[in-house]
Formats: C-alpha cells, structure tokens, sequence
C-alpha cells in the first residue's frame, strides 16, 4: 500500500518542539543533553522523540497509517493554537484550551519509557502463568491440550513436559507486545486522563527576560504531589487525586501548572521560580532534555541555580 507519512513517527510532535527551539520553526534546532551517550549537542526537531513506526497498527481492514494519520491532523490544530499563545502570552480561545489539554493527554500515556513498563508487567504476568501452568505435568498436558482443542495451536506442536519445563526454569525469553496493543491502550487511557486534566484549574507561568527560559524533555509531563514534604508514607499521584499537580512546559517562554485547588490565571516567572521548574524536568526525563540553548538554569537540591551547560556533570543529583 502507497503511503506519503513517515516511518519516523514522534511521540513528542515536531509543533511542540519548535516552541524550545530559537526560530520558532521545524528547521531551527534545538540543545539536546542527551544522558545516555553524555552529550550535548544541536539539532532539529524531526531527529528527537521519535521511533521508527511508534503508531503504526496492524488490524484487518484498517490502514498502518491510521493512528498517525490522525495524530497528523490533531497537530496541524495544534500547531496553529499553540503559535497563537506563544504570540499572545495567553492562552484566550477556550478550543485552544482544548487542544493543549488533549497534547498533555497524550503526551501522558504515550512514551517508549511506559511502553516498557507495560510490557514487563505482562511478561511477569505471563512468567506467572507458566509458572503455574507447570507445576505439576498433568496440568501442563491438559492446559495446552485444551488450547489445542480451542485452536489456539497444533497439537503436534506442543513441547514436553520436561523441555518447556527446562526452558521455564532457565529464563532465557522475554515476551514481546505489539505495537498495536500499546497504541490501543494508550488510546483508551487517554479518554480516562483527558477529562481529569479539564477539571484542574490551570496556572500558566511566563519566563521573565533574564530567567533563561523553560526547557523541556523525552518525557514533558510531570505529574507529582504539591506538598512532596507531606506525602512519606502515600502512594504515587494520580490523575484523579487532590493534592498533585501537573507540569508541562509549553514553550521557550510558558509553562502550565494544573492543580485542583489552586488558583487559575497568568503568572510571572523569575530566574528562581523558572529555575526551580527546569530542575523538575530534569528529574523526569527518559533519555533527552531540550533547550534553546545551554543558558537555561536549573536549582539543584540544595537551592544552587546552575545553567544548562552543566547538567551533565549532575546527573542523579536533582532536587526530587
């Protein structure tokens, strides 16, 4: 089948990057800290936050490109909203709103990072199962002859007892899930968070000239308890949950606080506030940060204000 999207599909959309780059555009670059390899260097959106088919699906009747043809056009909604605020300062039109809240969505449950996380819940799962399936060889037998009955596999295709059990013991697999899983799931939980976001009432903060400005990452939502002193003994925060807070940073120049109890309107960001806010971004990337260059600055745990040029000297070291 003919298709003009490509394969280099993004997690992080190329319109919200080019909000952290210095032109403003999908050709300017952004300052990548990359802590994986320990380096830092320039480059344009299109080569950061994205995977090789990261939406594609494999479904009978419908296209691989579907997900991402529709990501496509969110985007292009997007893009045009997320120019208008960054020109006004304000977020004004209420389906602008809307949009970015829909962009926190998805950027939520969508990473490589939770990718990962959900595939080694189901291979613990699975290991679980076979674990149980073969405690006794009896069971073994009549589980998989029952799958072969249900079609679910040849029965000649069945091992015996002693080599699956051989095999089980030794650990030497892992378990795989398709992409179209993940991008089901994600799909379903972005439904779930999506309301939760637009019953928050929404801070947005501007950099002040000086301050250096708001950074971003591979993993741009943050959502943490607003207290943390007062939270020894809780769980993790959740969407639904009083008392946390979610933190995107919508630009160079703007950032977003969502809370439950606080207050909504526009706020003025100094050196300290918009330090203290890129120090949490750095305790929450995956693998990469971005800046419009390496002055930004960034609190350290003890309250020190560093920039941008030193954030590979301090990795592990963040205020959380």
């Amino acid at each position: 089948m003919t298709s003009n999207i490509s394969r280099n599909q993004h997690w992080v959309p190329q319109c919200y990057l080019k909000g952290f780059t210095k032109g403003r555009s999908k050709k300017s670059t952004l300052h990548v800290t990359d802590f994986e390899t320990g380096r830092q260097f320039s480059t344009v959106p299109r080569n950061v936050a994205a995977g090789r088919d990261f939406n594609r699906v494999d479904i009978d009747g419908i296209s691989p490109d579907y997900v991402e043809s529709g990501i496509a056009v969110f985007e292009a909604k997007l893009d045009k909203a997320l120019e208008r605020i960054c020109r006004e300062r304000e977020i004004k039109n209420p389906e602008d709103r809307n949009l970015v809240l829909n962009l926190i969505a998805l950027l939520a449950v969508r990473n490589p990072g939770m990718r990962e996380n959900v595939r080694r819940s189901l291979e613990q799962v699975m290991k679980r199962v076979m674990d149980l399936t073969l405690a006794t060889k009896e069971r073994y037998e009549s589980s998989f002859a029952q799958a072969a009955r249900a079609g679910a596999l040849q029965a000649e295709d069945i091992l015996p007892y002693e080599r699956m059990r051989d095999f089980i013991d030794r650990d030497e697999y892992s378990i795989s899930v398709s992409t179209t899983h993940h991008v089901g799931q994600e799909l379903k939980l972005v439904d779930s968070v999506l309301p939760l976001l637009g019953q928050r009432r929404w801070l947005l903060a501007r950099a002040l000239p000086g301050s250096g400005g708001f950074i971003t990452s591979d993993h741009p939502v943050i959502l943490q308890w607003a207290d943390r002193p007062m939270t020894d003994g809780l769980g993790g925060p959740g969407y639904a949950l009083r008392g946390t807070e979610v933190l995107f940073t919508l630009s160079h120049d703007l950032a977003l606080i969502g809370t439950f109890e606080g207050p909504d309107g526009v706020v003025d960001a100094d050196e300290a506030q918009v330090a203290l806010m890129n120090g949490v971004i750095l305790g929450n990337w995956q693998r990469q940060i971005y800046a419009r260059d390496d002055r930004f600055r960034y609190r350290m745990r003890d309250g020190e204000i560093r920039r941008g040029a030193d954030a590979l000297r301090h990795l592990g070291t963040w205020q959380l």
